[in-house]
């Protein structure tokens, strides 16, 4: 992978210059903290027990003609070879595959017709038919021929308060509920991926009721995402040996699950591989759970590169691959996806990212694998501590997790616009990086993160096509550097209790939880009227819109509906 070129790097030292920022000749004591456990979502079993549930479920609603006329998009023969060919990354993400837009957007909306308005008719065409229980089912599947996965793009998406999107394979993947207007509440969502070239869409109405709400579901299907065969590295699975990762990585490329214990071995459950749309394109990128100092929250911030994933629009489709490993020896993953080793989250929000430093720090919208290791850091100064050791766990060419060694080196001359200080420079001691590898958080001989990948130096005579070459140096933006800018998340002052409020934006009872979104503690909100999505509380004391549920009792709004083992309050 190569070094990005920064135009900005003149004025931004201008600019240090002026304001006396310096970079510390030593080692300079920062601040620091140890590694947090992730308690706060389902396990790794639980994840897909529960998918594996709603899939037989969703099977079961679906109706029998569904597969006969998908919703598809075709890539040229080019566009296939161009989206499937693995290449190493240049100046930015591995690009793993294409968006094709719709040549005209699917429209589906439904309403009540006929003598009395007995039947109903939906846009958009799919398969519609009513319940048992007085809903509905709506239908249609999608599919890009030859694809590894797809991704939906969904618009002006729209459902009544008893009904739900979902969104499955044929081979066991099954997402959601999606409801209302989508998880940002604004009709605008990218479904989560299926790594198979046909999904599902359906919409279940959970009865009665369901002709006084027909019309009130509306959505677009306006672009699929075709994910190449890259994503897993292309058409070769095959190790090459004992500690080797897959036949599409470097020779020099290690299988971290074959190395033994040490100071990356945290990072095998803090580290993800992400997978994101922006404009055209679909990319990966690595990155990591990051921990705060705050011990009485949780929340889920996590760490990857500025050049990797820099807008809150891609944030916001974000998927986070946890735990994607292989066994040693093989075999690797390849040809057709089994998803068993890598749960995942689904959205996120940018918190602060910038090209000096090369860094993204995000907050995942869901949590990650209950079990997950917030990794701890120190922004203690160490790109000038020459020899000084450096882990890293990381996702070469989108391969499961992969381990290397480095050291710091002071003496290497620098590439352009990447300044030591602002970056580490490191020679490889055991193992390599490649394309997909980018924004791997790098920790030192205490499992701290020091710093992420931004990419390769070919200083010295380096060839960075060639990852094993001896002469190639390792570039990672420098936490010492950029720290004044995350501080406030990673080391806030301290929360202070205040007043139970469900409506000031504060978390008053410093539980990591705000509003409506904290339903325990001193600012249990789950009662709250603000908080019942205005339906009026039958329930008082019940949980909120959203909040799992097994029977009516347990809701605000007494209504408790959903699949059997996924049921939610609406």
């Amino acid at each position: 992978m190569q070094v990005r070129v920064r135009k900005s790097f003149l004025i931004s030292l201008c600019v240090m210059l002026a304001f006396g920022v310096t970079f510390a000749q030593g080692n300079g004591v920062g601040k620091r903290v140890g590694p947090q456990q992730s308690t706060r979502g389902v396990t790794v079993d639980e994840y897909f027990a529960n998918q594996a549930d709603l899939h037989a479920w969703l099977i079961g609603q679906t109706p029998a003609s569904v597969l006969s006329d998908p919703i598809s998009v075709q890539l040229t023969e080019a566009e296939l070879d161009d989206v499937d060919r693995v290449d190493p990354a240049g100046r930015g993400p591995l690009r793993v595959g294409l968006v094709k837009q719709l040549a005209e957007p699917i429209t589906v909306h439904c309403e009540n017709t006929g003598r009395g308005q007995r039947r109903a008719t939906c846009s958009g065409d799919g398969v519609f038919q009513m319940t048992r229980d007085g809903g509905f089912v709506w239908a249609r599947a999608v599919s890009s021929p030859g694809a590894y996965g797809i991704r939906v793009h969904v618009n002006e998406f729209n459902l009544p308060a008893d009904a739900d999107l979902y969104f499955y394979s044929l081979d066991g993947e099954a997402y959601g509920p999606f409801q209302k207007s989508g998880p940002n509440d604004d009709g605008d969502l990218w479904l989560p991926s299926i790594m198979s070239d046909t999904g599902i869409l359906l919409v279940r109405h959970f009865g009665p009721g369901a002709r006084a709400e027909l019309s009130e579901m509306s959505m677009s299907i306006t672009e699929i995402g075709h994910i190449g065969k890259s994503f897993a590295g292309g058409d070769l699975p095959t190790t090459r040996g004992n500690d080797d990762l897959c036949g599409y990585n470097a020779s020099c490329v290690q299988n971290a699950t074959c190395q033994p214990s040490g100071p990356a071995t945290a990072a095998e459950s803090a580290a993800a591989k992400m997978l994101w749309i922006a404009g055209c394109c679909i990319y990966i990128c690595s990155g990591g759970l990051i921990a705060d100092t705050d011990g009485s929250s949780e929340i889920p911030y996590f760490l990857t590169a500025n050049h990797c994933l820099s807008g809150n629009r891609a944030a916001r489709n974000l998927e986070a691959f946890f735990q994607y490993q292989m066994n040693c020896g093989g075999p690797c993953p390849a040809g057709s996806y089994d998803p068993a080793p890598a749960p995942k989250t689904t959205g996120a929000s940018i918190m602060s990212t910038s090209r000096d430093g090369d860094y993204t720090l995000l907050r995942l919208n869901e949590n990650p694998p209950a079990g997950s290791t917030y990794l701890g850091w120190n922004s203690t100064p160490i790109a000038f501590t020459g020899g000084a050791a450096l882990h890293r766990i990381s996702h070469p060419s989108g391969a499961p997790q992969a381990y290397s060694e480095h050291a710091v080196d002071t003496n290497i001359g620098t590439c352009l616009n990447t300044p030591r200080g602002e970056f580490i420079y490191s020679d490889d001691v055991f193992g390599a990086t490649e394309g997909g590898s980018s924004g791997s958080p790098v920790v030192n001989v205490d499992g701290e993160i020091v710093g992420q990948l931004t990419g390769c130096c070919p200083a010295g005579g380096g060839n960075c096509s060639n990852v094993c070459n001896s002469n190639n140096h390792t570039i990672d933006g420098a936490l010492a550097f950029y720290f004044p800018q995350v501080e406030q998340y990673l080391d806030p002052a301290g929360c202070t209790t205040t007043p139970a409020s469900c409506s000031d934006g504060v978390d008053n009872d410093c539980d990591g939880a705000t509003d409506c979104d904290d339903t325990d503690g001193a600012e249990d909100c789950s009662a709250a009227p603000e908080c019942d999505g205005g339906g009026g509380c039958v329930n008082p004391g019940g949980d909120p819109p959203g909040a799992s549920c097994s029977s009516d009792a347990t809701c605000c709004s007494n209504k408790c509906k959903g699949p059997p083992s996924n049921k939610t309050c609406r």
